[in-house]
């Protein structure tokens, strides 16, 4: 029995498997920054909801159920013209009169209108913009939810390199004490690295390869 190779043998296998607990390690922070992200836009539409809302029924609260002095005033207001229209409906005559004799009465109410629609206008934008806030959102939670196909793609790296680990290891275990020979242990390493970086498509993955073995392309060169 070749010591040496043997040594080799159970030298690269506790380093190529140390890559692949690296690389699960990576695809476990991976997934839980995906959660973490996915809840964390989940509270924030609500938060932004509940904002909204609130925002929305304080100014309906000030203008309807308790409006301030000025605007309960505006409001009797226009339903003393409303009023003074239908009485006027059903005199013509009187009608002209008192809409020439009180033209400066609609202008000074449609002043009143104007100032006090202003506070209601203002939030009532704000709470279109609601739309728009929890687009950029949901398109957020979309970013991570996205996370999902390099989960999936990395979990089937480690799955085939664990497959391929073991089909090399099959066959110098059939018959160890004739194939594990130092040349024999070199090629199975060679081949599960070449194959292994071949099948990396990520920057972090390759980035672990590299740290655990090495740079190929500069031994290639």
């Amino acid at each position: 029995m070749d010591k040496e190779a043997s040594r080799t043998l159970i030298s690269f296998i506790r380093a190529y498997t140390d890559l692949l607990e690296k690389q699960l390690e990576g695809t476990q922070s991976t997934m839980r920054e995906a959660v973490d992200g996915v809840m964390s836009g989940i509270q924030q539409i609500s938060d932004r909801t509940a904002q909204k809302k609130k925002e929305a029924d304080t100014v309906l609260v000030a203008t309807y159920t308790q409006p301030s002095e000025e605007a309960r005033a505006s409001m009797d207001d226009v339903q003393d013209e409303v009023s003074r229209v239908f009485e006027a409906a059903q005199a013509s005559q009187l009608a002209k009169k008192e809409d020439a004799g009180k033209a400066p009465q609609n202008e000074e109410l449609a002043n009143k209108l104007r100032r006090n629609a202003g506070l209601f206008s203002k939030h009532m934008e704000a709470l279109s913009t609601l739309d728009d806030d929890l687009q950029n959102m949901l398109l957020t939670m979309m970013g991570m939810l996205s996370r999902d196909d390099v989960i999936r793609q990395r979990i089937e790296h480690v799955a085939q390199g664990l497959q391929a680990m073991q089909m090399g290891l099959s066959y110098i275990l059939v018959d160890y004490e004739t194939r594990c020979r130092k040349a024999d242990v070199e090629k199975l390493a060679e081949d599960l690295k070449a194959f292994t970086i071949r099948s990396y498509t990520m920057i972090e993955e390759r980035q672990l390869f590299v740290a655990a073995f090495g740079d190929p392309k500069k031994k290639a060169s």
